[in-house]
Order: C-alpha cells, then structure tokens, then sequence
C-alpha cells in the first residue's frame, strides 16, 4: 500500500529536480547569450536585440529538428502513429 505513494513522491522529486535543471539551464544560456551580444553593442541598443533575436531564432530552429529526428526515430521504431 505504501508503494503507491512512495513511487508519488520519488516521481514529484524527480519532476521538481527536472524543473530545477531547465532553469539553471535557462540561465547559463541567458548569460551566454548576454556575452556573445554584448560584443555587438549594449543591452537595449538595436544591435544587441537583434543578436539575442538571432540567437534565439537559431536554438528554436534547432530544437524543432531535434524534435523531429526523435519522431522519425520513433517512427523507424514503431513507437508513434501518424495521427
């Protein structure tokens, strides 16, 4: 009977401990960014806003192919449907 719960509880920890991760990872890529724009001009100057655009642009870009190479992945696999 305890089983249940404890699994509950390790899955809610593990889903926090992912959380955390995304936003420590959110962070050191908004330092990284700030960084490499700052090198073209100063924060809230056109130059800059349009390099952290550019840069932001490119990672959505990159996670929809990576998106997409896992789905044909499973697809290969038989994991997903196409509906």
């Amino acid at each position: 009977m305890l089983l249940p719960l404890g699994l509950g509880l390790f899955a809610c920890a593990s889903r926090e401990e992912i959380r955390a991760g995304r936003a420590a990872q959110q962070v050191s890529t908004d330092a990284e960014d700030d960084t490499r724009c700052r090198a073209e001009g100063e924060p809230d100057t056109p130059t800059y806003t349009a390099c952290r655009q550019n840069l932001a642009a490119e990672r959505a870009r990159q996670a929809d192919i990576d998106y997409q190479k896992a789905r044909d992945f499973d697809r290969v696999l038989g994991g997903l449907d196409d509906r």
